[in-house]
């Protein structure tokens, strides 16, 4: 079995398992205001309102949710209308919470509603809704307003995630069903609907204009506006200068697809220089914290009683701050873990890397493991990155595509190799593997037994992103030495 099959084996199973559960989750996880900072908005069409459709569509709940709040945002008139699945699936208190200044509605007068409308969107267009609309099938409010929005020659923007349910991986349907979709979607957009990713909606990155409803970069870059970055992916474009100066500050990624090589090719700016040994003494992470600013690794990565004096000693440098979590063994409770994590971003942490339940993910008890990551995850959201530590020695391949699926539907920023304490490293065949599963969205962290340049460059070219090594100035520099370590 080669691994494109491998991954849609396990992606299939664990969806199967898990589906369910992870759109609850994504409900559950779906309130407060999604604006983001520093976006700006597409223009509406002058003088016209914007008219947004909800309908049963259960995959990427969450994003859609923020593509409310964003759309309403950016309008002085919106409304939003769901339909009765909607109402089960994403629920009105949900949609209150997004967009708190939109009207919502489940009721009203088509021809009202429709009046003075300039965009309609549909963040979470079901394959039931989409079929509809195609066949101008108009059987409830939410496809008629579609539908004679398209007939009064409104522009109409529909996400095409939904048209999988949560619970259907889209990798591991039938070659036939995916086709049939495919051709669903082509004859939409033949119909005049503008069809996008849900993330693209309104921005960052490439959106769809609803004034002329064509796909086009946004063209605010807020890194140079507030010095946050969007993530649009067009940074080289939009930005290029920018690009330099924070490849120059240590950055690894620059609002570009995860696997990018730092523009200098430098691979220090890529490295978590680490210290996790127990016998460890104050000098010693002097000395790591020094290096770390010389070299402009991208973090020091110590154990939680270290962080404090570490996020002091590099305050105001480029150098986060990293540590790890449920060390070395993975099997304390997701209650302790999110407590854990909780107390290391207190006292200075921007980087969690945290140990799976090796024993659970084993065992076969997949909703364990994820709800074991999702309680980091949530303890960590908007404050550190999380990289999931899967340690790999210990795992089969396909235990490794299972963890790495877990991890990715848990909102994990990286899946990572091994802690270095539990007999054995990261490898390039496990790095393309992990790579492989979590595609470009998510980074792979390579750790254990990378002593050189050679090995670690050949981790990169396997896949990986981040670096974890105590020898990180040997591979800076290319010096080898004789150190014992991580």
């Amino acid at each position: 079995m080669d691994s494109d099959d491998l991954v849609r084996r396990i992606s299939a199973e664990v969806i199967k398992r898990l589906g369910s559960t992870a759109a609850e989750g994504a409900r559950a996880t779906s309130g407060g205001s999604p604006a983001q900072t520093g976006w700006t908005p597409p223009t509406t069409p002058k003088g016209k309102s914007v008219l947004v459709l909800l309908t049963g569509g259960n995959r990427k709940i969450t994003e859609a949710l923020e593509q409310v709040g964003k759309i309403c945002d950016c309008c002085q008139d919106c409304k939003v209308v769901l339909s009765s699945s909607a109402q089960k699936v994403v629920g009105v208190p949900a949609v209150r919470r997004a967009a708190p200044e939109a009207e919502v509605l489940t009721d009203g007068d088509v021809w009202k509603l429709l009046d003075g409308v300039g965009v309609i969107y549909l963040p979470n267009m079901s394959l039931n809704a989409a079929s509809k609309l195609l066949t101008l099938l108009p059987d409830s409010l939410v496809c008629i307003l579609a539908i004679y929005g398209l007939m009064r020659g409104i522009t109409v923007v529909a996400a095409r995630d939904s048209l999988f349910a949560a619970e259907i991986e889209p990798a591991a349907a039938p070659v036939a069903v995916r086709e049939k979709i495919a051709g669903i979607e082509k004859q939409l957009a033949a119909l005049g609907v503008k069809m996008c990713d849900v993330e693209k909606m309104t921005g960052p990155g490439t959106i769809i204009d609803p004034q002329s409803g064509e796909s086009k970069p946004n063209p605010a870059c807020t890194l140079a506006t507030n010095g946050e970055c969007s993530a649009c992916g067009l940074c080289i474009e939009n930005n290029p200068d920018a690009v330099s100066k924070l490849v120059e500050g240590g950055a690894a990624r620059v609002g570009s697809s995860i696997g990018a090589q730092p523009v200098s090719g430098d691979i220090g700016r890529m490295i978590d220089h680490t210290l996790l040994k127990p016998d460890a003494t104050e000098d010693q992470f002097h000395k790591l914290c020094a290096e770390a600013k010389q070299f402009n690794f991208a973090s020091v990565c110590v154990n939680p009683g270290w962080v404090a004096l570490c996020a002091r000693l590099l305050a105001g440098s480029n150098v986060k701050v990293c540590t790890v979590i449920g060390f070395p063994l993975g099997a304390t409770t997701p209650t302790s873990k999110a407590m854990e994590t909780r107390d290391a971003i207190a006292n200075g942490a921007t980087e969690i890397d945290m140990v799976i339940n090796v024993g659970a993910l084993k065992s076969g008890d997949d909703e364990l493991v994820r709800r074991d990551i999702d309680g980091v995850v949530n303890a960590a959201r908007g404050q550190a990155l999380v990289k999931v530590i899967l340690e790999t020695a210990l795992l089969t391949k396909e235990e490794i595509v299972k963890a790495c699926l877990l991890a990715k539907m848990a909102g994990a920023n990286f899946v990572k190799t091994s802690t270095g304490f539990g007999g054995g490293g990261a490898t390039v065949e496990d790095i393309a593997l992990m790579r492989e599963t979590v595609g470009p969205e998510m980074g792979v962290k390579a750790s254990g037994g990378i002593k050189d340049r050679r090995t670690a460059e050949a981790m990169v070219a396997a896949g990986a992103t981040r670096i974890g090594a105590s020898a990180s100035v040997a591979i800076a520099t290319g010096v080898p030495n004789d150190q014992k370590g991580y």
